[in-house]
């Protein structure tokens, strides 16, 4: 049992080859009143002309002997073009009907490990081939070059987010990272910078309230906080709810709880 490839003559060309151009393009909406405008990018323009009409024809041999005599079977398996595997499109399950894949096995009488290795045996040095010459080709380098393109803005949209945290970066470039929204990202950014600053300074403001007025060593340097008789009211409840929670009878600890609620109930000032 043997693969067998033949390649034959297609009737007509590929007329699905990559497009020639890349494009950034403009969006916009009104909300309100405001106008808005968002950056995407498209492939346009031309195909590339794929004028080779070859394929592969790919099939399984048998040869036997019945009562003297050499016989012959044959099992047509699928037929790839050219630009298929050009493409990368070259595993055989992708050009033949999925459904009839466990049948053809079981009708030829062979395991899916040793069918594809027999036939790849016979295939990889042709995808090799093909796809090296393909490299050679303007369309598949110009391609490549769109993908590296598109590959690098998505990596920019990304390192955007997580410098911003904000998923903003096509309102102000473009696929090519190009800054098409200068004045708009000037404005963007002074929000950014001032709402950082803003979140400084209070963090700042709390760390410096919490050292003046706590102790890190102890819960009993607490200084008594001046509430209300209706604030002390509302406290009280706390307490004696929270007190039947964290009794130890009730919590089942050694009284670390209670010990703390305490410590609290004084500070208050109850």
């Amino acid at each position: 049992m043997y693969c067998v490839i033949q390649e034959i003559e297609l009737k007509k060309e590929n007329t699905y080859g990559e497009y020639k151009e890349l494009e950034a393009y403009k969006t916009t909406w009104t909300m309100n009143g405001v106008e808005y405008g968002s950056y995407g990018y498209r492939y346009t323009g031309d195909r590339f002309e794929r004028t080779i009409k070859k394929a592969y024809k790919i099939s399984i041999h048998e040869s036997y002997r019945e009562n003297g005599k050499v016989k012959k079977k044959q099992w047509s398996i699928c037929t790839m073009s050219y630009y298929d595997i050009a493409d990368g499109s070259t595993w055989i399950q992708d050009h033949m009907i999925l459904s009839k894949w466990d049948s053809l096995l079981k009708e030829i009488g062979i395991t899916e490990d040793k069918f594809c290795n027999m036939v790849y045996k016979k295939l990889d040095p042709l995808i090799e081939q093909i796809q090296e010459e393909f490299k050679q080709t303007e369309e598949y380098k110009i391609h490549q070059e769109y993908r590296n393109i598109i590959d690098k803005y998505l990596n920019d949209k990304e390192e955007f987010k997580i410098k911003y945290g904000s998923d903003s970066y096509d309102d102000y470039y473009d696929v090519f990272g190009v800054l098409r929204e200068k004045e708009k990202f000037e404005l963007f950014k002074r929000q950014y910078d001032t709402a950082r600053e803003q979140q400084s300074s209070y963090y700042k403001n709390y760390q410096s309230n919490y050292n003046s007025n706590y102790s890190f060593g102890s819960y009993s340097n607490l200084e008594q906080s001046n509430y209300t008789d209706k604030q002390k009211e509302y406290l009280k409840k706390i307490y004696r709810v929270a007190a039947i929670k964290l009794h130890p009878d009730v919590s089942k600890d050694d009284g670390e709880g209670m010990k703390f609620l305490n410590e609290l109930k004084e500070s208050w000032g109850i």
